[in-house]
């Protein structure tokens, strides 16, 4: 029989919520899928095995593999399969019964029946488990409980989870679907529920357990599908969602990576920060239920210890007015078509609007704005509205700004101060007066100059803010 240890609380409600007060005294634990009632012995626990033993059905068993894999994936703990008998017993052990009136799991334990699952039979919920629905939340939210988590909105143990966060959202283990709701039982739309573990709960298990910091740990790309849902992580489809709805938790391990949303052509709402939320398309977003909605589609896993590895580095937008936010790293953000807003935060970021009048900020660090899209000063010119001669760069692309040059700071010759060219080998202008910057592709006034960008007036410019690329 497995052993147990205590778990200690934190100081940080968001994960004490979640812990039952006992874990596993391994990181390697078995599981298995028993076939026969004889196998859990005599005078198991409330009498499951023999009031209408079922083993689990295939898809039961493929959405328990997924489940115990997604966990494995953020926290530091190994599952092996075996073969359940009379006499061999795993830790986890799942299997139907008709006794509970729904499912329930028996927690870390020093006793035969800790860590095993049951899913009653008498209504049908769990028989065919998929992603955002019911079934699948369930297996999540059992699978939970058999490593050590609580319900999150009971008092019990460490307490409750803080109000604000006291919703499916933010743990599959608590019963409200979302903050303010009665909490007596999940109210969530058919395909409205989580597809993943989430935040709270990625950190509660990491509390325990330890961080897997080796599951995407290389330069990883996620994509989504505007028309169902279905996520591609480094092109790989992953199990396509119910009802093209979006609701899960990334946890990445390491790398540089990219949120690529180039396919969307909605307004999206990118926030790189942990423990933040994206929204991809508001037609993709899980009803909670009493007219609630998801507060976003994607959110960002917090940081284990405070570990910068998890952090997704970049994000690329799609055709829509987007708005986007970095984080602490060194971010690169590209707009894409569309009036964008992107935010830097802290970090030496490299911000791109691309195609129409965006707005850049940078935030801290030595930022870079690059610039390589078509000019035109009605429909792409953008505003940037910290740019601190001291630390920050603009970026020039040489296949627009050909004239200029093909790589390497800007000549001095080619920088003026003034409201045009003064001679001809003047290329960017920078009027004071009002902060705009333009292209003159000969400084005669022979082709016109384009404005491309704005910043602050009076800033002392110089060529050297100005790099080819």
């Amino acid at each position: 029989m497995t052993g147990t240890i205590s778990v200690q609380r934190t100081g940080n409600q968001d994960i004490d919520a979640l812990l039952s007060g006992q874990m596993w005294n391994t990181q390697n634990l078995t599981y298995s899928f028993p076939t026969k009632a004889s196998y859990y012995g005599s005078g198991y626990g409330q009498g499951e095995p023999q009031d209408g033993f079922a083993p689990l059905n295939a898809q039961q068993i493929a959405a328990a593999h997924a489940v115990l894999g997604a966990i494995a994936a953020v926290a530091d703990v190994t599952f092996t399969e075996m073969q359940e008998t009379s006499t061999a017993h795993a830790t986890l052990r799942l299997a139907s019964s008709a006794m509970p009136s729904s499912a329930w799991t028996y927690t870390p334990a020093d006793y035969q029946e800790a860590g095993d699952t049951w899913f009653g039979t008498s209504k049908g919920w769990y028989d065919a488990p998929d992603p955002g629905n019911y079934g699948f939340y369930t297996m999540l939210h059992e699978l939970g409980h058999s490593l050590g988590l609580k319900h999150g909105n009971e008092a019990g143990g460490y307490g409750a989870l803080p109000y604000a966060h006291d919703s499916m959202e933010y743990s599959v283990m608590t019963y409200r679907s979302y903050v303010g709701a009665a909490g007596q039982y999940v109210e969530n739309e058919t395909w409205g529920y989580a597809q993943s573990l989430m935040m709270d709960d990625i950190a509660a298990l990491q509390h325990m357990y330890g961080a897997n910091f080796s599951t995407h740990d290389g330069n990883t790309v996620y994509r989504f599908d505007p028309a169902t849902g279905q996520a591609f992580v480094d092109g790989q489809g992953q199990d396509a969602p119910g009802a093209n709805r979006i609701f899960l938790t990334i946890w990445d391990g390491g790398g540089t990576d990219t949120y690529d949303f180039s396919n969307y052509a909605t307004g999206l709402s990118v926030d790189l920060r942990p423990g933040a939320w994206s929204t991809l398309s508001k037609a993709q977003l899980a009803q909670l239920g009493s007219g609630h909605m998801a507060q976003g589609n994607v959110a960002n896993a917090l940081l284990y210890e405070g570990d910068p590895r998890s952090l997704i580095e970049n994000a690329i937008g799609g055709a829509g007015n987007d708005t986007m936010t970095g984080n602490a790293a060194a971010n690169t953000l590209k707009g894409g078509a569309g009036s964008d807003r992107l935010s830097g935060l802290d970090g030496n970021d490299v911000l791109i609007g691309g195609s129409g009048n965006d707005i850049l900020t940078g935030g801290a660090g030595a930022d870079a704005f690059r610039f390589d899209t078509p000019l035109s000063r009605s429909t792409n010119l953008d505003r940037i509205t910290d740019f601190n001669p001291a630390d920050d760069t603009i970026m020039l692309d040489h296949t627009i700004f050909g004239a200029a040059g093909t790589a390497g700071f800007l000549p001095a010759a080619e920088f003026w101060t003034g409201t045009r060219a003064h001679d001809g080998s003047d290329r960017i202008v920078y009027d004071a007066s009002t902060g705009l910057i333009s292209y003159d592709p000969d400084g005669t006034g022979r082709a016109a100059a384009v404005q491309f960008a704005q910043v602050n007036k009076g800033l002392k410019l110089t060529a050297g803010d100005f790099l080819l690329v």
